[in-house]
């Protein structure tokens, strides 16, 4: 019991100096530093992310943040959680045609690996837009899902989860089990 009071009696006396203001010597409380960092890519540049203090842009979730300047830039700060659906995200409308299951979709785009922050493939990078079909087994599972709905002109997010990509079995340039993120913009759509 009188440990405790004396224990008690302690951190009353700690809290009080602490909180004095009377003379200049007192310690005074400053506010924690932030100490996260972000890994920060440029979908118009290969090579690996520079890093940073803050996120610039449109915030996906609280790691993700993307600046949707003419050619996007990433932010991805370190240590992200993985995601376990798919998370979309509009950057910008669009006002044409709306893509659709087994459309040929034109589109420009970058991928970067969320636990790295690594652009592992970009459209914007490569200075060539992509045509493809947007259809199951040409694309990953993510797209297929994440795509349709899209108008010509909108720029989207596609934050998504292994098992909806390339799960364990991933390219090179990418970790398995990897969460990917993908900012696409639809330029085209025609049938496929």
């Amino acid at each position: 019991m009188v440990k405790v009071l004396l224990s008690a009696a302690i951190v009353v006396l700690v809290a009080t100096s602490a909180c004095s203001s009377g003379s200049p010597d007192t310690p005074t409380a400053t506010p924690a530093a932030s100490t996260q960092t972000y890994l920060v890519t440029d979908c118009g540049s290969p090579g690996e992310p520079i890093t940073a203090d803050s996120a610039s842009g449109v915030s996906i979730t609280s790691d993700v943040s993307v600046l949707d300047d003419d050619v996007p830039v990433v932010y991805v700060a370190e240590g992200a959680a993985p995601v376990g659906e798919l998370i979309t995200a509009e950057l910008r409308g669009g006002s044409g045609d709306v893509a659709a299951l087994d459309d040929l979709i034109t589109v420009e785009y970058c991928g970067v690996g969320l636990s790295t922050g690594a652009l592992f493939d970009a459209s914007w990078a490569r200075g060539t837009p992509a045509t493809f079909p947007l259809s199951q087994g040409q694309l990953i599972q993510g797209w297929v899902d994440g795509i349709p709905g899209m108008q010509v002109g909108e720029r989207r997010v596609l934050l998504i989860p292994s098992d909806l990509a390339y799960g364990d079995s991933p390219p090179p340039g990418i970790e398995p089990g990897e969460t990917l993120l993908f900012v696409v913009e639809l330029l085209g759509v025609g049938a496929g």
